[in-house]
């Protein structure tokens, strides 16, 4: 596995995330993961807690990046932007429940700040939308950054089990 390309494309793609949830925030949606990031650690609200926040969301992209170069060289024994959007279906999945989770883990929702809901359902539909959306683009980023797969002996594998077929 090629771990450092997992990295560096989680990385991107969490970035790209990022910067589309404050184009979102431009029009006037709440899409603020990078201030629940910061403040869960205690901060309160403001600009260190959003930067905090933002560096959490790029490491942690890239940590779930490993978990898509796993599935790349393990299950689907490619990489390409398709295969890491249909990974990104998944991951929007887990996601949105996670997202339903945040009160629980979080010491400032609801007193102080809005909880985001199960596929940040509390946003409204577009809410719900936007976080799949975001999901299916970080996805396809991994995916295309990641590359072909080098899984040795990959190829021989798929072919004794076509022969067993």
């Amino acid at each position: 596995m090629n771990y450092a390309r997992a990295f560096v494309g989680g990385v991107a793609g969490g970035a790209v995330m990022s910067l589309l949830m404050a184009g979102a925030r431009a029009m006037g949606m709440q899409a603020t993961l990078e201030m629940v990031l910061g403040t869960m650690l205690g901060l309160a609200p403001g600009t260190g807690a959003w930067v905090v926040g933002f560096a959490m969301h790029l490491v942690i992209s890239g940590l779930i990046a490993l978990l898509y170069g796993w599935g790349f060289e393990r299950l689907t024994r490619r990489a390409d932007w398709q295969v890491g959007l249909g990974f990104g279906v998944v991951h929007a999945v887990i996601g949105g429940l996670v997202m339903g989770m945040v009160p629980a883990m979080h010491p400032l929702i609801p007193e102080q700040m809005p909880a985001p809901g199960a596929f940040m359902w509390n946003l409204g539909p577009m809410g719900v939308v936007a976080e799949m959306v975001l999901h299916l683009i970080y996805g396809a980023i991994v995916g295309a950054m990641y590359g072909p797969v080098r899984t040795p002996g990959a190829r021989a594998e798929v072919d004794r089990f076509r022969r067993a077929a």
